[in-house]
């Protein structure tokens, strides 16, 4: 009776068991139900096709963390509302109303401007219009509501240009520019660093279109007001010439970079290594990078020698000596470089010049005594305190970049230095003659000491010859 019973509800467990399948193959799960949705709503932005502003790698952070952090700005969705960039809130609006206020201004003034003041809501629509564009370009999700997504690009964007717009006035001695950001000395060059961070960009077609709504018909253009407000950071001759005024930006970032490249696409094969293995065979991984650091490229025979006035991306290897232009690393340069290749380690569009720049560098110093070798050929300079913070800072980037061999501009500098430390070690007499040069001829007091050995051993030898012929002599 007991074991019927247990049949029977046995039978019932397996009724309702095969009763609860049929039920889950009519209703899918949750998870199944959502990421159809999903699939049917298609990719918000595609992919990252469109990405230009990116979040910087973790392990580049690990090289220099200040580097990638704004200080005391925020500017764009990556580090909205971050307590710690509260600072220059009441900046943003101020300059907000100063770009209105102007507007209203020249409208009442100079009506040869041919342009009606400028109204919040105008701005509102037409950045409006460009929300989608805008979130596309970043490469996460934005999680901040529309209108407040146009709010923050209106505010953001109208302080950058009104503070471009100023120094270039205050550049070129325009006007005096009585303001708390110009006259508190640490502010203006924390904001040029600042804007210049990676994560800490807007599309740079916003600042064009908030440009084109905010501007006047005697406004520079405004390419012109990014190279000027950020020259001082590394200052160069003739920075406007060295950008074509027509080419499409991603931001600020990178019109800044544009500067670099002028030389360098004139006379850069695209190829890289790729352009080289056509006509040499150059089998090894190993044999596509810089074999040999300074010291030992040194002891080869090459020399180190200073290129002026030119791009510093414009590296030659003639004659046996290697022409670089001088390399200035301080607080300014160091997030500047750094940033510039985190962009270019994110964007595909991005060449690698500045990752196969550093690189290059990498292999070339393995320790302080490098960087003092190159300081002393005036083309490394530094504050970092000492030649071994340089080396260890080269060598940490050069540990986290993802490098890519067929895709470097200075493959034919470096095959043609390898090539010729080939030579070099292949004969002994080379490698025998370099170390009597660096062992005995280095320094004045070595060639001395050097002199003074070979004194000596004459004399002994005199000494012991006498000796001898007085013996036989007797």
């Amino acid at each position: 009776m007991g074991r019927t019973g247990k049949g029977k509800r046995a039978m019932r467990n397996i009724r309702r068991s095969g009763a609860n399948k049929r039920q889950s193959q009519e209703q899918p799960p949750e998870w199944v139900i959502d990421m159809n949705n999903d699939i049917k709503e298609g990719p918000v932005c595609d992919s990252g096709k469109w990405w230009t502003v990116y979040r910087v790698p973790k392990n580049m952070r690990g090289i220099h963390r200040n580097a990638f952090l704004p200080k005391i700005i925020s500017i764009g969705p990556f580090h909205y509302r971050d307590p710690g960039l509260r600072i220059m809130e009441q900046h943003k609006m101020r300059y907000l109303l100063r770009v209105l206020e102007s507007r209203h201004q020249e409208n009442g003034e100079q009506s040869q401007v041919g342009k009606a003041a400028i109204r919040l809501e105008d701005l509102a629509e037409s950045i409006g219009a460009l929300e989608q564009k805008t979130r596309e370009r970043y490469s996460e999700d934005v999680l901040i509501e529309s209108d407040e997504f146009v709010q923050m690009m209106i505010i953001d964007g109208c302080f950058v240009l009104e503070l471009l717009r100023l120094y270039f006035k205050f550049d070129n001695e325009l006007e005096d520019v009585e303001d708390p950001i110009f006259t508190t000395r640490w502010m203006l060059r924390t904001l040029q660093r600042d804007l210049l961070k990676l994560e800490n960009q807007l599309p740079f077609f916003v600042l064009e279109k908030l440009y084109e709504l905010t501007g006047s018909a005697n406004d520079p253009p405004l390419v012109d007001l990014v190279l000027t407000f950020f020259d001082p950071l590394l200052p160069r001759k003739n920075i406007k010439g060295k950008v074509n005024p027509e080419e499409e930006f991603d931001h600020m970032l990178d019109v800044f970079r544009s500067t670099f490249l002028s030389s360098i696409n004139e006379r850069t094969p695209a190829a890289g290594w790729k352009q080289l293995e056509s006509s040499a065979n150059i089998p090894l991984v190993q044999e596509r990078q810089l074999i040999h650091c300074v010291t030992e490229l040194q002891e080869a025979g090459v020399g180190f020698k200073k290129r002026q006035d030119l791009d510093l991306l414009d590296i030659r290897f003639e004659d046996g000596v290697l022409k670089i232009p001088p390399l200035y690393i301080d607080d300014n340069t160091v997030p500047l470089f750094l940033n510039l290749v985190a962009y270019e380690q994110c964007d595909q569009d991005a060449k690698p010049f500045f990752t196969n720049f550093f690189m290059f560098f990498d292999s070339l110093i393995n320790s302080h005594t490098d960087v003092e070798i190159l300081h002393k050929n005036g083309i490394i300079n530094h504050v970092l305190g000492s030649d071994k913070d340089v080396a260890n800072l080269f060598n940490k980037l050069g540990r986290e970049i993802i490098y890519d061999l067929d895709e470097c501009y200075l493959s034919q500098q470096m095959k043609d230095v390898n090539d010729y430390c080939k030579k070099y070690y292949a004969s002994k007499w080379h490698v025998w003659l370099t170390n009597l040069k660096r062992d005995y001829f280095s320094s004045p007091w070595a060639f001395l000491s050097l002199l003074a050995a070979i004194a000596l051993l004459l004399l002994t030898t005199v000494q012991t010859y006498y000796t001898v012929y007085a013996y036989y002599k007797s």
